[in-house]
Formats: C-alpha cells, sequence, structure tokens
C-alpha cells in the first residue's frame, strides 16, 4: 500500500499549478512496486499491490508464456491508500489453472505504470482439511489456532466448524448434549493452512466445565464445490472467567480504562450476553486523604473475550470544576480490586476479585487532526501537493511547540485510546465563504475546557441559531488572500496582501514542487526554495489551527465578558489577536519576526485547565 503523504502528490491530476508559466501535465503515471496474493488464487481473492498512484486503476496481468493477458479492477472497498484488485472466475478461467509467471503492470486511462515480474498460482477450487485443534484449558470467547489447509478469505466463501459432543459442569449432573457451528477465518492475510476458531457459550453455557466432542470443516466457495473435512476430537475444560490487570497504569478525565483478562462476553452478534465491571478499593484524591471507595459498577464496553473497558466520564462539581463522575476528583490514586460478572440469560459467572489501581492522571486535552480532501487540493494551490505528509507532520509540529507548557497532545490517527477528544477539521475552502482563515464552530465560550471534546468542524446547527457562520475549521485557501494574486474567487475584507507572502510561494506556484525537492535532492538552491515554503505553510496552518483550538479551550479573555473571543491590545507575536492584526512573518516563524505566544492572563489560565 502506498503512504498517505503521497496521496497529495497525486492530486494535481488535473488540477495544474496556480500561477504556473508551464502547465503540469493532466495527470502524473502510477509507479508499481510488487504484486502479492494467497496461493492459490480463488474466484473471489483479492491481490494487493504496492505503489503510488491515483484515480480509476486497473490492475493488468499478462503471461509470459502465452501473453495472454487479465484485467483486474480496484476492489470497491478499498480505502484511499490501499491498491486491492478483485480476482473473477472469469479471470481465472481465461488465464487458466496452475502456476504462472506474469508481467504486472497499473493502468490509469491512457498511463501505464512500469512493469513488475511476479509468479502466482491460480485455481477454480480448493477442498478444505482439517488436521490438528489444540484443546485443554480454556475461557469462553478464547480464539484458539487451527491447522489445516484450505480455509477462506472472506471474498472467496466461508468455511464454518461444526462442534458436537457433550459438556459436564464442574459442578455435577449429567452432560448435556452440545452442537454448534462457528465461522472460520485465516489466522493471517492468505494464509491456507491456520484458521482462528472461537470457543463460545454456545459450547454448554456460562459455567465451567468440560466439553468432550469433535470438530469438522465445511467449506462454501463463491464459485466451486463444497467440501468438508475429516472430524478431530477434542477435549475442552472451560473455566472460569479471570481477571488479569487494570491498563494503563495512569489515564487522565476522558481516557480509556482497560480491563484484561480472558471470559469476557458480549459484543453486537451476542446481544444477550453481558460482562459487568466492579471496582472496590480505596482512592485518594491528589490534595486529600484516602477514602473507601465502591463497590461500584461503571458502564462498560466489551472489546474482546480478553479485554472490556471503561471511559474516566468526566462531571462538574460544587466549584465548577472539572472531575470524573466516578471519583469526584479530577486527579488521585486508586487502589484496590477488580472483579467481573459474565451472563448469558439467567446463567452468571463470578470471576473473584483481582488487585489492581491505577493513577488519576493530570487533566490532558487530546486533539484529532482531521485532514479533508479539500487540505490536499489546497496544498497543490500553493504548490505544495507533493508535501502533504511533510506539511501534515509539521503542522502537528507547530501547535505542540505552541502548546509545550500545557497538557495537550496532539494526533493525526484517530485515538483509540480516549472517548473524549477534541477534533480540528483542516480542510480547503471556506465553507461560509466569508474567506476566514479558521471558525470554532464549537457551542459557546467553554470557559474551563469544561468540554473535552468540542468538535471544530463540519456544520453546526446551534452556532447558526443567532446567524453567526455555521462551517467550522481551518480554510487553507484563505491563506492565499495573503498574496497580491491569489487566483482565488471571492475576497478577504479585513486582509491586506503582503510581500513575503508571494517571496516564500511565489517559487512553488510559479513550479510545483517535486517529492525529490521537498525530500531535499536537487539543485540546492531550489530545495531551499521548496523547504523554505514546506517550514511557512506548516507554520502558517499550525498557527492557524492552534488559534481555533485555543477558542475551544476558552480563549481570549478567559476572565472577561462571554462574547469576547480575541486580545483586546496589539501586541507583537500574540496568537489569539483578530486574524488581520498579525503579520506573515509571525505566523510562518521567519526570522527577525516575534515569537507566537499566549498572552495576557492566557498562560495562566492555561496552566489551571491543563498543567503538565
Amino acid at each position: 500500500m502506498f503512504a498517505r503523504r503521497f496521496v497529495g502528490a497525486l492530486l494535481l491530476a488535473a488540477l495544474g499549478a496556480c500561477g504556473s508559466e508551464t502547465p503540469l501535465p493532466s495527470a502524473l503515471p502510477p509507479v508499481l512496486d510488487a504484486v502479492s496474493g494467497p496461493t492459490p488464487i480463488l474466484p473471489g481473492s483479492i491481490l494487493h499491490a504496492s505503489g503510488t498512484a491515483d484515480g480509476e486503476l486497473s490492475l493488468v496481468l499478462t503471461d509470459v508464456d502465452s501473453q495472454t493477458s487479465i484485467t483486474l479492477e480496484l476492489d470497491a472497498g478499498a480505502l484511499r491508500d490501499e491498491l486491492i484488485f478483485d480476482v473473477t472466475a472469469d479471470a481465472i478461467t481465461e488465464l487458466g489453472e496452475g502456476e504462472h509467471t506474469l508481467t504486472a503492470k497499473l493502468v490509469v486511462g491512457t498511463l501505464a505504470s512500469n512493469e513488475v515480474d511476479v509468479t502466482l498460482t491460480f485455481a477454480s477450487s480448493l477442498d478444505v482439511a482439517l488436521d490438528d485443534v489444540p484443546d485443554g484449558d480454556v475461557h469462553r470467547n478464547d480464539i484458539i489456532v487451527i491447522h489445516g489447509d484450505g480455509f477462506l478469505a472472506p471474498g472467496e466463501g466461508t468455511v464454518v466448524a461444526s462442534i458436537d459432543g457433550s459438556f459436564t459442569r464442574d459442578s455435577g449432573g449429567s452432560p448435556v448434549t452440545v452442537s454448534a457451528t462457528e465461522t472460520v477465518v485465516q489466522a493471517e492475510l492468505y494464509s491456507r493452512d491456520r484458521g482462528l476458531l472461537r470457543l463460545t457459550t454456545d459450547l454448554g453455557g456460562v459455567g465451567p466445565g468440560t466439553f468432550v466432542g469433535t470438530v469438522t470443516l465445511a467449506s462454501t466457495p463463491i464459485d466451486g464445490a463444497p467440501s468438508d473435512s475429516a472430524a478431530v476430537n477434542v477435549s475442552f475444560h472451560f473455566g472460569l472467567p479471570e481477571v488479569i490487570a487494570l491498563t494503563p497504569t495512569s489515564a487522565s478525565l476522558g481516557a480509556y480504562v482497560t480491563l484484561q483478562g480472558a471470559g469476557f462476553l458480549g459484543g453486537a452478534d451476542r446481544p444477550d450476553e453481558t460482562t459487568s465491571l466492579y471496582l472496590e478499593g480505596m482512592f485518594t484524591p491528589r490534595f486529600g486523604d484516602a477514602a473507601p471507595f465502591g463497590p461500584v459498577e461503571p458502564v462498560s464496553e466489551f472489546v474482546t473475550g480478553q479485554a472490556v473497558r471503561f471511559t474516566i466520564e468526566t462531571a462538574i462539581d460544587e466549584d465548577n470544576l472539572l472531575v470524573s463522575s466516578l471519583f469526584g476528583a479530577a486527579r488521585g490514586l486508586f487502589r484496590g480490586t477488580a472483579e467481573v460478572v459474565v451472563g448469558r440469560g439467567s446463567e452468571e459467572a463470578r470471576s473473584g476479585p483481582t488487585e489492581g489501581g491505577f493513577v488519576l492522571g493530570a487533566v490532558k486535552q487530546v486533539v484529532y487532526l482531521r485532514f479533508l480532501p479539500g487540505f490536499y487540493d489546497s496544498l497543490s494551490r500553493f504548490g505544495l501537493g507533493s508535501a502533504a505528509g511533510a506539511i501534515e507532520d509539521g503542522i502537528k509540529e507547530r501547535i505542540e511547540t505552541i502548546y509545550m507548557d500545557y497538557n495537550v497532545d496532539v494526533r493525526l490517527d484517530e485515538p483509540q485510546d480516549y472517548k473524549l477528544y477534541a477534533i480540528i477539521e483542516i480542510g480547503g475552502p471556506d465553507p461560509n465563504g466569508t474567506g476566514l482563515f479558521g471558525y470554532d464552530n464549537s457551542p459557546g465560550k467553554d470557559i474551563g475546557n469544561i468540554r473535552l471534546y468540542d468538535e471544530i468542524g463540519g456544520l453546526n446547527a446551534e452556532t447558526q441559531s443567532d446567524g453567526a457562520a455555521g462551517y467550522g475549521g481551518v480554510f487553507v485557501d484563505s491563506l492565499l488572500f495573503f498574496s497580491s494574486h491569489p487566483e482565488l474567487p471571492g475576497s478577504n475584507s479585513f486582509l491586506e496582501p503582503e510581500p513575503l507572502f508571494d517571496e516564500i510561494f511565489d517559487p512553488v506556484r510559479a513550479r510545483q514542487a517535486t517529492l525529490a525537492e521537498v525530500e531535499g535532492e536537487g539543485d540546492p538552491a531550489r530545495v531551499a526554495e521548496v523547504a523554505r515554503a514546506v517550514r511557512a505553510l506548516s507554520s502558517i496552518i499550525g498557527e492557524t489551527t492552534s488559534h481555533e483550538l485555543g477558542h475551544s479551550l476558552g480563549l481570549a479573555q478567559p476572565y472577561g465578558p462571554l462574547d469576547a473571543y480575541h486580545d483586546e491590545g496589539d501586541e507583537e507575536g500574540c496568537i489569539m489577536e483578530p486574524g488581520g492584526a498579525r503579520p506573515i512573518g509571525e505566523r510562518a516563524a521567519e526570522p527577525g519576526f516575534a515569537e507566537t505566544h499566549f498572552c495576557y492572563d492566557e498562560p495562566d489560565y492555561l496552566m489551571s485547565i491543563l498543567a503538565r
């Protein structure tokens, strides 16, 4: 798969360079590095290609001996940074079964990539076989690896395990006949000889006991004849659910805390199964004395048979401060026990308590930067479409530098460890049609940063109710109004063009920067021009994003009127001044200009809500 950072370079197709004296080609040819697939390839298989490409892609495979060619289309479910191609039964019939030495190339319209040699084996059908099923001590919802042959990927068909036998409870009683089925998936990509089998409550219920019986596989391909394996004898002893640990050992408001263990029940496919989590022990607030805590049942979420998690949800105390709704404090230490009760219908099983704990750490504002397609279009207008990845990294770094004294955590990938986090969308044109650099459309001035989950982006009807602009985010196109030749429709009424902007960006707007130049290769003078433009644009967008984040944190004038959103003064480098008050040199962090910083009472306020 090709990396996200290469996509921007390919968006130059059909856009051309703004202000360019020599138009760019209408498209860039794709580049193919390698092709891989399962052995054998079946109807419904997918092939993966690695390289760089964009547009309506096809993969052409040509047999070296017979010169027979087949064309495979891009998988409809492929993500933007994936090159995945579907293999049809007709393609296999045309090429023929067996091993083939092939040349492969990517095709986009009339453009073709370089050719790559590859050896692939094709078959119209494949029988399933089962050789070994590990048994012994297990828990409910354990996933075991079984060995055999003919395991199928989802697009190729299904393999279903039939598990038949009897279950005897540890508590005594007569054996109960058990018959269950479970879909088997490949243990890893292209794995024909290893599959994953989940051991569910269908094998005797929730409580501990022993299952004795057989496992048989049945394969149903999307094309070709079904097949069955021989039966394999198994014996499983199911134990009680088990708690191992609470992770992480330190978490802050809005974070997930995960209980790790085994035998947990639940999930969308098992609506009648539940796992309840209980905490009990002592909680010590940061500036207080230890006190008994619980037992308390936080609202938990089933993740897997080995993990359930809960969120450190927030509340507002009598002093209007943000605290944990579970512990009644923003920071502290929990030490005690955790246990689970699992259930299915009226049947329950309890794990028993396990000692553990975690630190409730300093409040952290996690920020996810969501880059929209318009962002990449805008980079091309700056001549920097090839620098998408470098600019994304530079924006993150600039925000982190501005907020370096405060507990702000900036992410380029959507957080998986926090439920409550801010989102800032970075796009191209201003959807409000006003030429703004950015707009915080979260509702109201959030004094104290009570909301850790503001979303600056999209359309917010609440902010439109009083006639204000509804679309929020950072709008990169509008920065071109700093230029004497923005080459954009509309205008920016509060901004005068600055010669320094054109000095920095005209060289790359006239001739688009190449990926090699972005990476420091080529004529030193040209590389320096490109590096300056990349550094400047990263800083400008990073500063605008930091400004909008400041609004969502309750700035500016945090102790002033609720309708005051900017600094009243006019001091050099103050990031919360209105957009037209700050020169491009400050925004771009150019030498000789004031360093960007928070002014007046803003540093003390930020320290009060986001101290490290």
